[in-house]
């Protein structure tokens, strides 16, 4: 109930300043609740432990900060885009084991990645992967990331269009070799699931069996291999794919890889 009001004071604001700029009321239903152009309005509360860090953290992202209140219960909103995201102080909340978040579409992914780990860089000296609060790392050929912000949230930013889901869906090809299989699988639970050491076993199960792969595709398998060893912090094992590459004679074959992955991305 105390989100709800938050919500409501915040639409009671609206009316407000949309009377003062028109002259014309928000006309009202039989309880005095506000009417819109719309049946219903969803407006989902994220949890956070201090209102005032987390608008802060959000601000930093290039949000807005529309509505703060801070008395007789912490809520507050901000804005980017004429999208918002609504928080509401929850007693007791444990940042580190949330789960809550919400998906944001955006017309470029690649581009707002690049702009959020500067702006967090500029807040923290670092944009880091690991902690609180986190951004996740964006690759080439990656369709979307998370932010995780002070309070635990994760918003999910996914390029706007089919590309996300072509993504995903890819590795139910039919058509797919084995190893091109499990590639798509590691991209999946790399990007969709953020679980690289579940991506990393599964490409490490396919590339011991390699026999009438292409070049091509067992030059792609390493090459991530190599990236998530990395990511993981696994210096052994990323030297370990970069000398399979050599022995195989695919180094060639790796970087031509890696450069039409940053090529299709733009970089």
């Amino acid at each position: 109930m105390v989100q709800s009001l938050g919500a409501r004071g915040l639409l009671e604001r609206r009316a407000h300043e949309q009377r003062s700029a028109t002259g014309h009321p928000i006309p009202r239903d039989e309880t005095g609740m506000l009417m819109h152009s719309r049946e219903w309005i969803a407006i989902p509360v994220l949890p956070c432990a201090s209102i005032g860090e987390t608008l802060s953290f959000w601000e930093a992202l290039g949000f807005t900060v529309t509505y703060r209140q801070d008395s007789p219960y912490q809520y507050g909103v901000v804005e980017r885009g004429g999208h918002e995201l609504h928080f509401g102080r929850v007693k007791g909340v444990d940042p580190a084991s949330s789960h809550s978040g919400c998906l944001i579409m955006v017309t470029d992914a690649q581009g707002t990645h690049r702009e959020f780990s500067r702006s967090l860089r500029d807040l923290l000296g670092r944009a880091p992967t690991s902690g609180l609060p986190r951004i996740s790392r964006f690759r080439p050929g990656q369709t979307r990331f998370t932010v995780t912000d002070p309070s635990g949230n994760s918003v999910i930013f996914i390029q706007l269009g089919e590309e996300d889901r072509n993504v995903y869906d890819r590795a139910d090809d039919p058509a797919l070799t084995p190893l091109q299989r499990a590639i798509a699988r590691a991209l999946r639970l790399r990007d969709f699931k953020e679980d690289d050491a579940a991506a990393a076993r599964t490409l490490d199960a396919a590339l011991t069996h390699i026999d009438g792969e292409s070049g091509a595709s067992v030059a792609e398998a390493l090459r991530l291999r190599a990236e998530l060893a990395r990511a993981m912090n696994e210096p052994a094992r990323e030297g370990a794919c970069h000398a399979r590459s050599d022995e195989l004679g695919l180094s060639g074959e790796v970087a031509a890889v890696k450069g039409k992955r940053e090529a299709q991305n733009g970089r």
